[in-house]
């Protein structure tokens, strides 16, 4: 009897030696994984059947994330990074929603603290709209790869980590994914587990605050996008300081 075709990959970015570290992840044979692998150092070690190591001449996450779109061989896909934990429960109750199905084009998970702790959660069943995409992390998303692949959603390769600007690259994404009709829709009872993120709030680099200008330019446009910034500027005036000019400095996200 043949076994059931594999629903999800759970695509992996890495980058340079930090591959080691995947060595010691429990790989579930229910599921596909594809590991992006940009700067690679030599290697030899062979990996479980279920398991593709793709070495990237590419930099930036962008660029790891529109690869894993471009060769995931299963209906979905969930971005996933190095330092993160996949708890069983999480992978048993996501594949039983897939299957059961229909599910929306594009289901955002929760995430945890290493102690237990809520970082991020909405209601199950919450839409996400352009007003709350802003807070939403990439090992988050779960996503259909063929209807990305059919509607041509992509990452934008200038902003995320590694590149020129290098944050608000999923919230761009997911602003994509709505104008191109995807209902975007919260999975409670699916959590990752993963450190406290701090990458996102670091006001201190321009580049950091340029990324919201060309996040809130594809997101809201013109003129809500010039309303977004002076909202975010009020916010956090002080963490601004003399860089806020950067929050109205608008261009093409890539």
């Amino acid at each position: 009897m043949s076994a059931e075709p594999a629903l999800l990959t759970i695509a992996v970015s890495t980058i340079g030696p930090r591959l080691a570290a995947l060595r010691q992840w429990r790989f579930d044979p229910r599921v596909q994984y594809l590991l992006l692998w940009q700067q690679p150092v030599p290697e030899a070690q062979a990996w479980p059947s279920n398991v593709k190591l793709l070495p990237l001449a590419s930099t930036g996450v962008a660029h790891s994330r529109n690869s894993a779109i471009e060769h995931c061989a299963t209906p979905w896909l969930w971005f996933m990074d190095d330092d993160v934990e996949l708890p069983d429960t999480a992978l048993d109750t996501l594949l039983a929603e897939l299957r059961q199905g229909p599910v929306p084009q594009v289901l955002i998970t929760s995430v945890h603290l290493p102690d237990g702790r809520a970082l991020k959660r909405r209601p199950d069943g919450h839409r996400y709209g352009r007003r709350d995409i802003m807070v939403v992390g990439t090992i988050q998303i779960v996503a259909h790869a063929g209807w990305l692949r059919s509607h041509g959603v992509r990452f934008p390769l200038r902003l995320g980590a590694g590149a020129t600007y290098p944050v608000c690259d999923e919230p761009v994404f997911l602003a994509r994914a709505l104008r191109a009709g995807a209902q975007v829709a919260h999975i409670d009872r699916v959590a990752v587990v993963h450190g406290a993120e701090s990458s996102g709030g670091d006001l201190r680099r321009p580049e950091a605050v340029r990324a919201r200008a060309l996040a809130f330019y594809e997101i809201f446009g013109v003129p809500l996008c010039v309303a977004a910034s002076a909202y975010f500027w009020w916010r956090h005036a002080r963490a601004l300081g003399s860089r806020w000019p950067s929050l109205f400095h608008y261009g093409d996200a890539g």
